[in-house]
């Protein structure tokens, strides 16, 4: 599959950088906050449990689409991520 024929649910081409572009902004919207903020918890300049667990769903879930199409196919330590997907796919479901 080409990456760059990639598409979200809005028929809109993205690669894998442009599925990490606006991470700050987006955790900080989620949470109705400064961007800014956000930045400096993920550098380690300042500490929020409940930013940190916000950024850490947010690149789970970026990290989804892009294994979902194809831009990673396992882990780091080299197992498929068919579980994680499974169990997503399940919480989707029941909400």
């Amino acid at each position: 599959m080409n990456h760059s024929s990639s598409r979200d649910g809005n028929g809109t081409p993205y690669s894998l950088p442009s599925l990490f572009r606006g991470l700050y902004s987006r955790v900080a919207r989620k949470l109705r906050i400064d961007p800014s903020y956000v930045s400096r918890v993920a550098r380690g300049e300042r500490e929020s449990e409940t930013i940190a667990k916000a950024l850490e769903l947010e690149i789970r879930r970026v990290s989804m689409l892009a294994s979902r199409d194809g831009h990673s196919h396992a882990s780091r330590n080299g197992h498929s991520s068919a579980g994680k997907k499974a169990k997503a796919a399940k919480v989707r479901q029941s909400r």
